[in-house]
């Protein structure tokens, strides 16, 4: 039963990594091919794309929230290494138990904060660009901070599994857990 479930949560991570690559790959190019263009048309035509600057502002946002996902996937996020080179070996886990602890409460205030943010910015009705909402783009910080915090879940789940003796399945694997 909570092998399945571990591969459950294994296959939702892995579509979901691969669906952030592709809007990664999408917005950054997107955004490349919007700045190259208000370039051109500045440089040459004295003109320009009237919303393409706010537009690729706000699509920095959807890049940063993706590959903070994929970097908390990875376990290559912004972290103390310290503790993990003077800590034994066998304390490891425990200290990424806590500090993973430490990461989900964190999200969940940062979650709750993006949530009220994004509320507030559909009730004011605010236009970004053309008939664009601001809320449109602020949405992605309530779903980014969800989804880096389903990955520091599945971390935290991956913690408790290694501190009860099971082993992953390869050092690559993330976080299929196989029995000790």
């Amino acid at each position: 039963m909570v092998k399945s479930i571990l591969k459950g949560l294994d296959k939702i991570d892995v579509c979901l990594s691969f669906f952030e690559k592709g809007l990664i790959c999408v917005s950054l190019s997107v955004m490349l091919i919007i700045a190259i263009l208000q370039v051109i048309l500045r440089n040459i035509f004295d003109s320009g794309i009237e919303w393409g600057d706010v537009f690729i502002r706000h699509m920095v946002l959807f890049l940063l929230f993706f590959g903070a996902s994929l970097s908390t996937r990875n376990k290559s996020h912004i972290q103390m290494d310290v503790s993990s080179k003077i800590t034994p070996q066998r304390f490891k886990p425990v200290i990424f138990f806590l500090i993973n602890s430490f990461c989900i409460l964190v999200n969940f205030y940062l979650l709750k904060a993006a949530w009220i943010f994004a509320g507030d910015e559909k009730a004011s009705g605010s236009i970004l660009f053309g008939q664009v909402p601001t809320w449109f783009f602020i949405a992605i910080m309530p779903i980014g901070f969800s989804i880096i915090s389903f990955r520091f879940l599945l971390n935290w789940i991956d913690n408790i599994f290694v501190m009860l003796g099971y082993k992953r399945a390869s050092a690559d694997d993330h976080p299929v857990i196989i029995g000790a």
